[in-house]
């Protein structure tokens, strides 16, 4: 299955605003799917000795044609080549040697010994040898190379048919002990099962449930794409209409050789619009940590005076938080409610979803994982403050479930019509902004993913099979692979 990974910038020193560590942070809110047929260790260490080879010639055009077509869609050569430049061979010099640490699927890491320090390369490869995915990260000395987990908590009785499967698709996830916690809620027919595995908390003992609240990522978007249905209902707006009607001032700079851009591109990733704003670190009491707490739509909009649109928007698709951003403060507009009032009426509230929002009460709070890094270290709790609709939210599976169930009942009007197709250019296929996609068994699965630093989740649904399923969790590696392990069984 294809991946829709793209390179995570994170580094001790930043020189140019592209590649701030907050934009890594960000970054992780991009839909992924976790490589199913990853290329093994030897084609992945000759990937390393070219990458290293051309790196160290400066022949970074090289590396570029070395990514995959999803990957270039994500980021084209001039940000490569200045990536490499500005941000690793200015501060860290040639690669000496790079030496293979270990294998979190789909990811290779490699240590490389820089002439003046030390980072973690950590990329994947398919079985052509293209890159997919792709992260260059500070080494930490003191990290153990591996950390296996012999015994975690779980409720699995492992006694069913669905109790052993699940149990095997989850047991590498659990046996690395970077991994905290996970919730899985499985629908098959009307019929819901769930599975808790890990600790709401490193060292507390305490086993997640139904009701454990999660940062649920990008799977965010989908309420924000029902919105937009439900606003289309209403006629408080179209689809085609000019983004700039619901924007504050002049903005000529929004349109290519006079084609505007339009609410559809903003939902569909084809406005063109940059994944983030390049000007994060300059909101008040900026915390890389909790990098998005402060930026308001006073920033957003005066930021979107300042880019420039390189073609017609509607024919190319590149992953835009900002842009799904923008469109939820354009419906808090042609609504004049806010962006989590919207969610309460029309979603959370006839869909029973009662632990579903962007602020949780100091009750709710106790049952608020506590999310961790890829690397196992805790993370700070994120708030997207006025770019909610990209990534805000937080959800339970007991809730999530519901989310489901009536997505593919498909009787609310709003959430039919959020899964109709809007853009297909024969790799990604897009609706109100969830994912569509056709199986390997010929059934369409609609779904999305997401993650912040410490979370990561999947919602996925197969309508012509009545089943679907949520997994969230409390770290920072992906779980993709084991929800569409589930939905292939469930098929």
């Amino acid at each position: 299955m294809d991946t829709f990974f793209t390179l995570i910038y994170s580094m001790n020193r930043i020189k140019i605003p592209l590649l701030h560590l907050a934009i890594a942070l960000f970054m992780a809110l991009l839909p992924a799917f976790a490589q199913s047929q990853v290329a093994d260790k030897a084609k992945h260490s000759e990937v390393a000795e070219i990458i290293k080879k051309e790196y160290n010639a400066k022949n970074y055009k090289v590396v570029y044609n070395l990514l995959d077509k999803d990957f270039q869609k994500q980021m084209n050569e001039k940000e490569l080549s200045d990536f490499f430049k500005f941000n690793v061979y200015d501060y860290y010099g040639d690669i000496i040697k790079l030496s293979y640490v270990n294998f979190k699927n789909p990811f290779y890491t490699y240590l490389a010994d820089l002439s003046k320090g030390k980072l973690d390369l950590v990329f994947s490869c398919n079985t052509e040898g293209k890159i997919t995915g792709m992260q260059w990260l500070p080494h930490k000395e003191t990290a153990p190379v591996s950390k296996i987990n012999n015994t975690y908590l779980s409720d699995n009785a492992k006694k069913t048919f669905w109790d052993l499967k699940i149990d095997s698709i989850v047991k590498n996830y659990m046996l690395n002990a970077d991994n905290c916690g996970l919730s899985i809620a499985m629908v098959n027919n009307g019929e819901t099962i769930y599975y808790n595995y890990g600790q709401t908390k490193r060292g507390n003992n305490e086993l997640p449930d139904n009701k454990t609240i999660y940062e649920i990522g990008s799977v965010s978007k989908t309420f924000t794409g029902i919105l937009l249905g439900q606003a289309i209902n209403d006629k408080k707006l179209n689809l085609n209409d000019d983004i700039r009607k619901y924007l504050p001032g002049d903005y000529k700079n929004l349109s290519y050789n006079n084609k505007p851009i339009e609410i559809i591109h903003l939902v569909n990733h084809t406005s063109r619009i940059p994944r983030v704003p390049m000007d994060i670190a300059q909101q008040k009491d900026y915390d890389q940590k909790n990098p998005y707490k402060n930026y308001n739509k006073e920033m957003v909009f005066n930021y979107l005076k300042t880019i420039r649109i390189d073609t017609i928007p509607g024919t190319k698709n590149e992953y835009s938080n900002l842009g799904m951003a923008l469109l939820g403060i354009i419906l808090e507009k042609v609504y004049d409610k806010s962006y989590e009032a919207l969610m309460s009426e029309y979603i959370c509230g006839p869909l029973n979803m009662p632990n579903t929002k962007l602020k949780l009460s100091d009750v709710e709070l106790k049952k608020f994982a506590t999310g961790y890094d890829n690397y196992g270290e805790e993370a700070t709790h994120w708030d997207l403050g006025d770019l909610a609709a990209a990534g805000g939210v937080r959800s339970t599976t007991s809730d999530m479930v519901n989310y489901v169930k009536a997505n593919i009942e498909e009787t609310n009007a709003a959430i039919k019509l959020s899964h109709s197709p809007t853009f297909n250019d024969g790799r990604n296929n897009t609706a109100l902004a969830w994912q569509l996609m056709i199986t390997k068994k010929g059934n369409e699965m609609i779904w999305h993913n997401g993650g912040t630093f410490g979370f990561v989740s999947f919602c996925g649904f197969i309508k012509s099979k009545k089943c679907g399923v949520v997994v969230l969790s409390n770290s920072g590696n992906s779980v993709d692979y084991i929800a569409l392990g589930i939905l292939k069984l469930l098929q």
